[in-house]
């Protein structure tokens, strides 16, 4: 079809790019393609060049000539002003655009609020003429160009505003002169900043006026026509914020301040009380200069990706004593590798740091700064103490501390220890001979992981310890868990019966492929994909398994196949599958596939709704029959 038209002379161009548009599927081509008759109408021509041209907007470079025929600009204006008004153009022909320029020069705006407000351009003309004629009604204003900023506004934005001033009594004759003479700012200025609050005019003018008073008489005239939109506020909640503000620890109270919820408040509060140590910006420029400042001297102190030193940052949250200490620690040997896993240290003040080092330091059997190195999460007093208890005290044939004595027993190392040790810091308070003997049990019939993710267990005396491993061997086995130790008597109990009902189902050694296998009747591949495809399965009590499906299989009579196909029936709940299957069966539906009955409540509540219309429209069929 394309080298059809390619090869017709160009004058079929036009007609073969309407019949393209006219069998597409695309609305936009369409709404193009209708628009070609208004191109005859004193617009740009459409470049016909190509195939493609056809399905082309309209001529980018033409449209800009006219543009600078009527603005006095540079090529970087107009590229800016087309960019704005790009998206309008999918919509709009471009004499939009020109016919709205000028309109603009005709009422005497300036060139200047066209180049920093293009979008203003794709108002349709009939509407920017609206705003243009509304606006000249406002009460009390000599020049109406003054009051271009509002065109950014809506049209039903800007007719209530001219609605509420022509019905309002105020000195100045309308709300632009008033702030303006309360606060003593030029005109225009204000207007500036009510065009972005507009909504300030969908206040009552009396609560207009005493909100005004009110934020006056507290903050600074600038501030206040900055941030006008404050006054939408309720009188009482601005007295009452005002108020809690004057005994805070802000040097200067900001209109922001009364409309942000509490909690940025108390963030802003924070970080004045901090003042000198942490850095306050007065604008978003500079701390973004901080900020990449920052980047740049940990990638360089630490040899790592942009992306490492973000994260540390993140993580630290901006903390102006980040590099004094990576600094710090890059002198004591710390390796790069450590300070990025436990980044969080680096918030510390310098002298803290550097005091919890020089503690960590006097620890005797020390092997190495970064074996320890977690521990300066710990608090000064804290890390003192803890490190005096250690050189107290001397365990195993190489008279070390309970750090290194667990690593080498665990064989996990020093620093994962720590890591663990660090977040429970009961572990150095247990008795000496408590924790000996309780990790030689542990170490007997668990696993290494299991004992380091679970420390808590430690803290039961060895007596207690043993006992309850001895009851959990005799029915699980050598597969024991930390939680069976410290878990209520009751918990355990229960979990030892079903171990003991899975285990007379199962039998001895036998998984859970196997029960499919003699249940089902399957082979073992079969039994195998059911694992592959629902691999939860896996972790669903075999009793509960066993239920579901003599469920299924004795009172239903569906086939092992069917379990097969919809092995997730096998994880529902088997009082929400009795029940969804009763119902079903009261409305005369027995489903082929088991798949409906393992949807969500909502997904379920749809399929019985369509079930029940549809046996009634067969109904009334019928019965017409």
């Amino acid at each position: 079809m394309l080298k059809l038209l390619q090869l017709l002379p160009r004058k079929y161009s036009v007609l073969s790019a309407r019949c393209i548009y006219l069998g597409a599927s695309d609305g936009g081509l369409l709404r193009h393609a209708f628009r070609t008759d208004d191109a005859n109408k004193d617009d740009l021509p459409m470049v016909d060049d190509s195939i493609a041209a056809a399905t082309a907007l309209w001529n980018k470079e033409e449209l800009l000539a006219r543009i600078k025929n009527l603005l006095n600009c540079s090529r970087e204006q107009m590229e800016l002003l087309y960019k704005a008004n790009k998206k309008a153009l999918r919509v709009f022909a471009p004499k939009l655009l020109t016919d709205n320029i000028e309109v603009l020069r005709a009422n005497g705006i300036e060139d200047r609020f066209i180049y920093e407000n293009p979008r203003v351009l794709s108002t349709p003309t009939d509407e920017l003429t609206k705003k243009i004629q509304l606006l000249r009604e406002l009460p009390a204003v000599d020049d109406v160009r003054m009051l271009a900023p509002f065109l950014k506004a809506s049209l039903k934005s800007i007719q209530h505003m001219i609605i509420v001033a022509k019905q309002e009594t105020i000195p100045g004759g309308n709300r632009i002169n008033y702030i303006s003479e309360r606060t003593g700012t030029e005109v225009p200025v204000v207007i500036k900043f009510l065009s972005s609050s507009i909504r300030v005019y969908r206040i009552t003018l009396d609560k207009f006026i005493s909100n005004l008073n009110i934020c006056l008489s507290h903050l600074e005239p600038a501030d206040v026509v900055r941030h006008l939109t404050v006054l939408a506020h309720a009188p009482g909640s601005i007295r009452e914020r005002l108020k809690a503000l004057e005994n805070s620890p802000l040097e200067k109270i900001k209109p922001w301040m009364v409309r942000v919820p509490d909690i940025a408040l108390g963030k802003s509060f924070e970080a004045v009380i901090e003042k000198g140590r942490q850095p306050v910006f007065k604008d978003s420029v500079t701390s973004v200069w901080f900020e990449t400042y920052v980047l740049k001297k940990i990638e360089s102190l630490l040899g790592c990706t942009e992306e490492t030193s973000r994260e540390i940052y993140e993580k630290c949250k901006g903390s102006v004593y980040l590099c004094d200490n990576i600094e710090f620690l890059v002198d004591k040997r710390v390796l790069p590798l450590m300070i990025v896993q436990y980044a969080t240290i680096l918030t510390a003040k310098r002298e803290d740091l550097q005091q919890k080092i020089a503690t960590l330091e006097t620890l005797n059997c020390l092997r190495n700064i970064n074996d320890v190195l977690p521990l300066c999460a710990l608090k000064v007093y804290q890390l003192k103490k803890l490190v005096n208890n250690l050189n107290n005290e001397q365990l195993g044939p190489s008279n070390t501390n309970r750090i290194y004595y667990f690593a080498d027993i665990t064989g996990f190392t020093p620093s994962e220890v720590t890591e663990q040790f660090a977040r429970r810091t009961f572990m150095f308070r247990i008795p000496k001979d408590s924790f000996l003997e309780n990790l030689k049990l542990f170490m007997q019939d668990m696993n290494r992981e299991d004992i380091l993710a679970d420390l808590w267990a430690f803290k039961y005396s060895p007596g207690i310890v043993a006992e309850r491993i001895a009851r959990a061997k005799q029915v699980r086995g050598k597969k024991l868990m930390p939680w069976m130790v410290r878990c209520p008597d009751v918990v355990l109990e229960k979990s030892l019966q079903l171990t003991k009902e899975s285990g007379a189902l199962l039998g001895e050694n036998e998984t859970i492929v196997e029960y499919f296998c003699k249940r089902l009747g399957f082979d073992r591949e079969m039994a195998n994909s059911i694992i592959i495809k629902t691999p939860s399965v896996r972790n669903v009590r075999i009793t509960k398994v066993k239920k579901v499906i003599d469920y299924l299989l004795d009172e239903l009579d569906y086939k092992p196949h069917d379990i097969a196909l919809n092995s997730r029936i096998l994880m529902h709940s088997l009082h929400t599958t009795k029940k969804r299957m009763e119902q079903l069966k009261e409305i005369g539906c027995r489903p082929k596939s088991l798949i409906i009955v393992c949807k969500s409540q909502r997904q379920y509540e749809m399929f019985v709704k369509e079930w029940i219309d549809a046996k009634e429209r067969k109904k009334k069929v019928q019965q017409i029959g």
